[in-house]
């Protein structure tokens, strides 16, 4: 008997991992790309430092391994030694180490970036300083035209424009009754 509701197989939906095995591969390409860039216009290393930590614990942790099968071939005991006391704690100390260092260089690079910033603001302040230089200028250039006064209405001596402080204070005061 035929089934005639059969369906079609429907096509499998990529798997994650073929994305995930694309985006290493797109990784590698471009970290080799960038590793011979001799033009340096960008930084490197803050993109792949996961990676260079994870390479350097593995080299350590492989370092560390081969000194204690030495260690094992040279003595039982002094193997014993440097697998359960001298490798942990060196590696904790090499991590350690490694990790504050790195850590430096990502403080140095952001340190770097936001350096880069200011100099952009220094750029645009100098810039809008300079807008104020010119209304400066036009200000002063409308105070030596000796007519300009004239013709606004005002007297030519800016002092008897206006009177001091204490007159208005003492005016204020006569005009209001106690």
């Amino acid at each position: 008997m035929v089934d005639n509701n059969e369906q079609e197989p429907q096509p499998v939906p990529p798997k994650k991992v073929n994305v995930k095995l694309r985006r290493g591969f797109f990784w590698i390409v471009q970290y080799w790309r960038e590793l011979f860039n001799f033009r340096f216009e960008k930084y490197m290393i803050i993109q792949v430092l996961p990676g260079v930590y994870g390479i350097a614990l593995v080299a350590i942790a492989m370092g560390l391994l081969y000194l204690c099968v030495e260690a094992f071939m040279a003595s039982t005991w002094r193997g014993l030694f440097y697998f359960f006391v001298a490798a942990p704690v060196t590696f904790l100390v090499s991590a350690s180490v490694l990790r504050a260092l790195l850590e430096f260089y990502m403080v140095v690079f952001k340190i770097s970036e936001h350096v880069d910033e200011l100099v952009g603001l220094r750029d645009t302040v100098d810039r809008l300083s300079g807008i104020g230089d010119t209304v400066d200028e036009m200000v002063s250039v409308t105070r030596r035209i000796p007519f300009w006064r004239v013709l606004s209405g005002r007297s030519t001596d800016p002092r008897a424009e206006r009177p001091s402080r204490k007159e208005d204070g003492k005016k204020d005061r006569k005009d209001k009754p106690e």
